[in-house]
């Protein structure tokens, strides 16, 4: 699991699915420059937008 003892960060929608900032934010995490976080409640929002944008539910 990626975990930094520095910084904690909660991760959104709006940054979980653009996939460039997603890339960029979890590999920082990777280089333990922050740790990431978030709720069940921002999956399946982003569950949700990846569906309204024409995404099958199975693949989301």
């Amino acid at each position: 699991m990626i975990h930094s003892v520095r910084f904690t960060a909660v991760l959104d929608t709006n940054v979980i699915y653009p996939v460039i900032i997603r890339d960029l934010l979890l590999w920082f995490a990777h280089y333990d420059l922050y740790t990431p976080k978030w709720s069940a409640n921002i999956f399946d929002e982003w569950k949700t937008v990846m569906m309204w944008r024409g995404i099958s539910e199975e693949y989301a």
